[in-house]
């Protein structure tokens, strides 16, 4: 009987040995996880300030992509991956200005990268699609060569918040100067996304008017291809 109580003992020991090192390994890992939280979240803070502070994107921009690069190591928080494809987006645009297309379509590279990322961790986010599609339109400026696949996340961005008023004056501003290159079933959604979004915001045809006007200096082209959707 001695023998046996002895076991049973020993085993219970051993129960809570065990519970005891999981115990501990489960308040380890919670404390890796706010770590690593805490340390993306202030380069994260670094960023904002950084980009608070400079002058300009080129002025300050190894000190903002160092800041977002660390925040993403250490988490994969969409918002993160958001600051980082615009930063990079702001910058191929710059690059584009300045007539440097290869570092343009460099920084697209890392654009494009950063934002199926922010997708992989937020799918039904517009406004990743939106700029992923913004991305394409920009690749190889000026000849559109990527421009199919740029509006097909545009309009994916648009289904996924068809009321935005923002989005559609931006979305529905591209196809339409694109009107030549779209394909029948981009027209129907763009005839069937202008009426939702005119109906529900008077002033929206106005003002695209107007937009259409101060980069073209003719409605001509914009009021034929309205005559049709209405």
């Amino acid at each position: 009987m001695k023998d046996v109580k002895i076991k049973m003992e020993t085993r219970t020991f051993g129960g809570k040995v065990f519970s005891l090192w999981a115990v501990a390994i489960f308040f380890a890992l919670l404390f890796l996880i706010a770590a690593a939280d805490y340390i993306s979240w202030h380069n994260f803070s670094r960023y904002q300030a950084a980009r608070k502070a400079s002058r300009s994107i080129e002025a300050g921009f190894s000190q903002l992509e160092d800041a977002l690069q660390e925040a993403v190591r250490f988490s994969k928080n969409p918002a993160y991956f958001k600051e980082l494809t615009r930063l990079y987006l702001e910058r191929a645009m710059a690059e584009n200005e300045f007539g440097m297309p290869a570092a343009r379509d460099a920084e697209l590279d890392r654009a494009e990268s950063s934002a199926r990322q922010w997708i992989r961790e937020n799918p039904i986010d517009c406004w990743a699609y939106y700029e992923l599609g913004k991305i394409y339109l920009l690749y190889n400026f000026p000849l559109l060569t990527y421009a199919d696949k740029g509006r097909l996340y545009l309009r994916k961005a648009v289904e996924l918040k068809p009321a935005d008023e923002f989005l559609n004056y931006n979305v529905l501003y591209i196809f339409l100067t694109q009107w030549e290159r779209l394909a029948e079933s981009e027209r129907e959604f763009v005839a069937a996304q202008w009426r939702s979004i005119t109906e529900s915001f008077p002033n929206f045809e106005s003002e695209l008017k107007g937009r259409w006007q101060d980069n073209f200096n003719s409605r001509d082209g914009l009021d034929k291809i309205l005559t049709n959707l209405n």
